[in-house]
Parts: structure tokens; C-alpha cells; sequence
């Protein structure tokens, strides 16, 4: 946090505005059966050599043998299909056997509710963009999970992709959009970043300062004209995707509102000594995207506990009285 430690002046590499990209997803087989048998053009006779009547020559048909993957897979390597092809029919049978869907409802403060069920994927991390903002979580035993999500975008598309490279997406049109200011602080792996908010000039640990561990909530905020933090991603893999998104709403603002943004990273045994980085964007009503992605050349091992701050990283924002 802000006041431990050392405090550092961070001698990044800060490099150009980025453009947020958008993250982002056989008939019945019957079986055959070789008509050709060297017995099948003799007249069958009885032991004493005498025909058997032409009722006896009656030949039942073969029934169709059930459908099943396997057979599917028998078939198109009989007509010559590539490993690939056959990779697909397999699939194919997995993923209707493991179906995974992602529904999205609209919610109050320009949030959206993200419902994922992949029941064939219990305790697996699952990964999510949506709008530039990329995030990592875990499903449940039973291989759902749920999350409120800030909205980036009026017409809303989220995407799901889990480990095993499945991708499900869903969307829906957020109408309250425009009535919220986001920046979004997001990183890969063990940064560990921490975006601060303080604002009208609040210092560390007042009214004022926004962060994770005093982030506020939507109907807290509402009532004190201010804004909140939400955090997303959680420490479930080496290279897991971390977000933090700053909200202010301006349609709340009762006098204009001013709020400096600060981002820290803190000297870790995971981070001394090597280049670590990540992003931050603004979203504004009415305005185009924008931000950019940041490098740190970290101190080395001794400096442990100490905080880097990356001031100025993205400008200070005003939002005027309604």
C-alpha cells in the first residue's frame, strides 16, 4: 500500500495510446456390409442333394447398426478423411456430450450478471473479455460460477474461453452506459498492480480514496456522491489475467469532481529484478477510448516491500456537476 515501505519513483517505459481491441469464437452411419460372399451364387441344397424349396432361399435384411462416435470415426477413415476431420467428428460428439453456455442479463449501475455452466469442467479456470477488459476466474464443482461485470460498451459482447479451448459468447445492449465514467487497470501473472483513486483531493486511507481494500460499492457510492472499485481475476494460475475498474458515476456528481489516478506496483520475491507491465484505459460517455500499455523495470531483491507509483499514468479526471 501507499504509505509502507520505501516509495519509488517508477522510471518506466510508457509506451503509445494502444487501440482496445475486441477479444474474440454427419448424416446417420449405416453400417456396410460386403454383399460379395463366393456363397452366395450357389443354390443351397439339402444333405440329400435335393433344392430347397424357393421359400428357403428368403434372406433376411441386415438391420442398421445404431449410430455411435466410434463408428462415425470408422466411417470417414474408411472414405480416406485427414486426422484433422476425424479430430472434428470427435469433437463434435464431445461437445454435445459437454455442452458449455454463457447467458448475460443486464443489472442496475451499467453492470451485466455473467452466468457460465460447463459441467464437463469442475474446477477449471475459465477466461474472460469483453471490451479490451480481459480477466481469469474459476468455476465451481459443478462447473458454473457467476459475476457482476462493469460494462464497457452499449452493445455488449462477453466471451468465455476455458482451458480447454472451448470458447462460448453472449451479449446484450447496456442503455446506461453513458452514464458512467470506468477506468480499467488490468495485468498477466504476479504484478500485482493496485489502482488508487483520490478523489477532490482525498489523501491515503480517507473519505475520497478508492482502491481494493476500500473500494466502496454501487449503493454506498450512489448515496456519497462518489465513486467504487470492483476486482476481478484471482490468483488460480501462473499466468492468470487481473483486472481492477475504477466507477464514477457522472450522472451522481452534484458539484464537479476531480480524481487523481495512481498506479502501484509493490517489490515482491516475484517481481525484484525483472521488467513487469500492463494496461489502463478510460471509458467515458460520448468519447473515444482511451489509455495505453505501461512497462516497469522493477528494482532488484533488496528493495523488497518497497512500492513503485506510476503518477500522470493516465489523466486526471473531471466530471462536472449535474
Amino acid at each position: 500500500m501507499l504509505p509502507k515501505g520505501k516509495i519509488l519513483t517508477a522510471v518506466g517505459t510508457l509506451l503509445a495510446a494502444f487501440a482496445i481491441g475486441y477479444a474474440m469464437q454427419g448424416g446417420a452411419v449405416a453400417a456396410r456390409i460386403d454383399p460379395a460372399d463366393e456363397n452366395l451364387g450357389q443354390t443351397p441344397s439339402l444333405a440329400s442333394g435335393v433344392p430347397l424349396p424357393p421359400a428357403a432361399l428368403v434372406v433376411e435384411a441386415p438391420a442398421l447398426i445404431k449410430e455411435s462416435p466410434l463408428l462415425r470415426v470408422a466411417a470417414l477413415e474408411q472414405n480416406h478423411l485427414s486426422p484433422a476431420a476425424i479430430s472434428d467428428a470427435l469433437q463434435a460428439s464431445d461437445d454435445s456430450m459437454c455442452p458449455v453456455s454463457l447467458k448475460a442479463v443486464s443489472m442496475a449501475d451499467a453492470m451485466v450478471g455473467l452466468t457460465i455452466a460447463a459441467p464437463c469442467a469442475a474446477d477449471q479456470t475459465v477466461t474472460f473479455t469483453h471490451a479490451g477488459l480481459q480477466f481469469s476466474a474459476l468455476l465451481d464443482a459443478s462447473g458454473d460460477l457467476f459475476l457482476a461485470v462493469p460494462a464497457l460498451e452499449k452493445s455488449a459482447r462477453f466471451e468465455a474461453t476455458l482451458a480447454s479451448g472451448a470458447q462460448v459468447e453472449t451479449s446484450l445492449d447496456v442503455f446506461t452506459i453513458d452514464t458512467y465514467s470506468r477506468v480499467v487497470l488490468q495485468w498477466i501473472g504476479e504484478a500485482h498492480l493496485q489502482l488508487h483513486a483520490f478523489e477532490n483531493g482525498a489523501e491515503f486511507g480517507t473519505v475520497g480514496h478508492i482502491w481494493s481494500e476500500a473500494p466502496s460499492e454501487p449503493t454506498r457510492a450512489r448515496a456519497s456522491h462518489s465513486g467504487y472499485m470492483i476486482e476481478l481475476g484471482s490468483e488460480i494460475a501462473p499466468q492468470a489475467a487481473h483486472s481492477q475498474i475504477y466507477s464514477f458515476p457522472v450522472d451522481w456528481a452534484k458539484t464537479e469532481t476531480h480524481v487523481a489516478l495512481v498506479v502501484e506496483a509493490e517489490v515482491t520475491q516475484a517481481t525484484c529484478g525483472r521488467q513487469i507491465g500492463g494496461k489502463i484505459f478510460e471509458i467515458a460517455p460520448f468519447a473515444p477510448t482511451k489509455g495505453q500499455s505501461f512497462f516497469v523495470d522493477m528494482p532488484d531483491c533488496h528493495a523488497i516491500g518497497d512500492f513503485i507509483q506510476l503518477k500522470n499514468i493516465i489523466p486526471e479526471l473531471k466530471i462536472a456537476s449535474n
